[in-house]
């Protein structure tokens, strides 16, 4: 039954008289608060049917209609197998590492992590580990478990030694963090060197064929279900940051480990939660991170704020010296990245001369420009209005100004390569011809039809770049001036030969119903648009091996996006148009 946004039913994985089972549609998750399942649409088909991921992933494929070349599977299949033997080395080598902090010649480094505040529940959670002192350490347990040593290299455990062909262990007297996959699986480790020596402060694992750089987050697999239900993230540097906050009783936490943040750790986040409290060090090297990791977040679609500490203090120095409660204020008084810098500069200028100003001003444009997302420039121009006390219109017109120069030389650096009717496959002229078909209408169509063509159109409808910029000029000509002059606008094109010969080809033609040939432009843009995405998932899954989570995901945005195709295809055939 509706439960407000949710749907709420009697457990299949247990039997219960009240029910306990919550099914979220918005998150695409289900948990059973009476037994504790919980998961996505495959862990479900998993648990329900007693079926391996591989089969699951095929039943939901059939059941939505998607077809899953079998060579993909049992290419997926194999290399599954590899994964699976390249994971159970780095089990051996975890187990190690563990069993080691926990025996008594080493109760020294077991003291390192209590006398950092952490108790043996939060160390044995993230699985906390101790590389001791010795060269082939590692390297016998690993020849005792008849490991193939070649494997064991590639993953970084062992090296050659320097001076001669035989196998050392890499990892030698440094305390162990483990990363976990979203599975669970450990794919990569992290190590802290325990001597004032010149060595590696932190050591991690090499990229390996389990492991991209980049590609997880410290943490994450133990936070997700928190993060899930918290609906926001903290997202913190170090290991022992997040170890704290951990201790102290917030479990909605993940680190980046000291390294700059990558698109594809922002868009991970963005699987469980649109919401990301950026914790730092508070000094100039923890802001600065801080401020670049939230651009990032925020041009990756997430909505990033910044909580600022006392200049001399990290979240692991604040809670060795106080509890939770006293970091709430700081997690409470949040800024977006623009208010953060916004701040940060007054801080740094209290009385900023008139070109620092107008360079500053600058600088915040061109971070709006890459963040690519018309609503939250929309947002933030007001704001930056009234921060900086500069009239907003004429913000907006220099902001244009920039997305403008941008859109040009991003064109000039663009391959020559252009799609033209004659090239390429059928595809691409379709695409070529509905681009020309939308541009013709909303220089010579009614009101009605332009009007109707505003509203469903958007630059990445568009792949042909003369087509872009001709709609660029046509937008313009509206904002503007509320008209369209299509001379004054094809003047700007005359040396544009594509454009002039299409448009002269479309001027022959004579068009019964031109609002129903704006449509089927529309549709064609649309649908080609979501069937370049198709394509796009389609091929993460056959290449995206870090985790059933991440097959997952991929997998049911290839079912809403296949399902978005269908409703377009069914509007359309019913002739159903909003205007």
């Amino acid at each position: 039954k509706k439960a407000g946004q949710n749907f709420k039913g009697l457990c299949p994985f247990h039997t219960e008289k009240t029910p306990s089972f919550i099914v979220s549609p918005s998150k695409q998750i289900f948990h059973c608060f009476g037994c504790g399942k919980g998961g996505n649409l495959f862990t479900f088909i998993m648990e329900y049917e007693k079926l391996s991921f591989i089969e699951a992933l095929r039943r939901a494929a059939d059941f939505a209609g998607i077809p899953l070349p079998e060579e993909d599977l049992q290419t997926q299949i194999k290399e599954r197998t590899y994964f699976e033997k390249l994971y159970q080395i780095n089990e051996i080598a975890a187990k190690f590492f563990e069993e080691n902090l926990f025996k008594k010649e080493n109760r020294n480094w077991l003291q390192y992590f209590k006398k950092r505040g952490l108790s043996e529940k939060t160390i044995r959670k993230f699985q906390l580990g101790y590389a001791p002192d010795a060269k082939t350490a590692l390297l016998d347990v690993l020849k005792k478990n008849s490991v193939d040593l070649a494997e064991a290299e590639k993953l970084g455990l062992i090296n050659r030694s320097y001076y001669s062909e035989s196998f050392i262990d890499k990892f030698r007297h440094r305390v162990m963090f483990h990363f976990h996959n979203l599975s669970g699986i450990i794919i990569l480790f992290g190590a802290r060197h325990l001597r004032d020596e010149q060595q590696p402060k932190y050591l991690n694992s090499p990229e390996s064929p389990i492991y991209k750089k980049g590609s997880i987050l410290y943490g994450l697999y133990q936070a997700i279900n928190r993060i899930r239900e918290e609906d926001y993230v903290i997202l913190v540097e170090g290991y022992f940051d997040l170890l704290q906050l951990v201790e102290h009783g917030q479990t909605n936490v993940v680190a980046s480990s000291g390294t700059a943040l990558t698109d594809y750790q922002a868009r991970l986040l963005g699987r469980y939660t649109q919401k990301v409290l950026l914790l730092y060090d508070g000094d100039a090297a923890g802001r600065k991170a801080a401020l670049r990791n939230g651009y990032i977040l925020e041009k990756n679609g997430l909505n990033a704020y910044i909580a600022v500490l006392p200049a001399d203090e990290d979240p692991d120095s604040f809670l060795s010296k106080n509890d939770l409660k006293e970091l709430e204020p700081y997690l409470k008084s949040q800024l977006t990245p623009i208010e953060f810098e916004i701040n940060s500069f007054f801080e740094e200028n209290p009385k900023p001369s008139l070109q620092a100003k107008n360079q500053f001003v600058m600088q915040l444009l061109e971070n709006l420009l890459e963040l690519n997302d018309p609503l939250k420039t929309g947002l933030y121009l007001p704001l930056i209005s009234d921060l900086l006390q500069i009239n907003e219109a004429l913000l907006i017109e220099q902001y244009r100004k920039l997305e403008k120069r941008r859109r040009r030389w991003s064109k000039k650096e663009e391959p020559e390569a252009e799609i033209t009717p004659g090239k390429g496959d059928r595809f691409h002229r379709g695409q070529y011809l509905a681009e020309a078909g939308v541009v013709y209408l909303l220089l010579n169509g009614d009101e009605k039809v332009r009007n109707y063509l505003v509203s469903q159109l958007s630059y990445d409808m568009f792949e042909t770049p003369s087509f872009i910029e001709v709609y660029e000029a046509i937008v313009t000509e509206l904002e503007e001036r509320g008209i369209v002059d299509a001379k004054s606008v094809m003047l700007q094109f005359e040396e544009a030969v594509d454009v002039q010969a299409a448009l002269s080809a479309l001027d022959l033609m004579e068009f019964n119903d031109p609002f129903k040939f704006a449509r089927d432009c529309i549709f064609q843009l649309k649908k080609w648009s979501l069937e370049k995405k198709a394509q796009e998932f389609q091929e993460l899954i056959r290449s995206d091996h870090e985790s059933q989570d991440a097959v997952a995901h991929y997998t049911m945005e290839l079912m809403r996006v296949r399902k978005e195709i269908n409703v377009l295809i069914k509007t359309h055939r019913q002739g159903d148009v909003e205007f």
